[in-house]
């Protein structure tokens, strides 16, 4: 048995593609986001604060709260920008 944190993240649902405007987010202190699920791509944001928390703390796995409601997530992918170490973008895939 784990004594891990369980971790929260609100995630805001993305209207933007491109680069220019996941440099955006990145610039206004958000990571862009993808969850992939049953053939379907979900466009988000998310804090990255919160996001290092879950990749450290909890097994990468966390509880994902877009427009109220709930989804247990787990990263799939993390991009960090080997530099700066900042998260540059992440993939989410839903746990049944």
């Amino acid at each position: 048995m784990s004594n891990k944190k369980d971790v929260s993240i609100e995630a805001t649902l993305r209207t933007g593609l491109g680069k220019s405007y996941t440099r955006k987010l990145r610039r206004n202190g958000k990571v862009p986001a993808v969850l992939n699920a049953k053939g379907q791509s979900t466009l988000l944001e998310l804090d990255p604060k919160l996001l290092s928390k879950a990749w450290r703390d909890c097994d990468k796995q966390f509880d994902l709260l877009v427009d109220g409601k709930s989804q247990r997530v787990r990263i799939t992918e993390l991009q960090v920008d080997p530099v700066k170490r900042l998260a540059l973008h992440v993939d989410l895939a839903p746990l049944t």
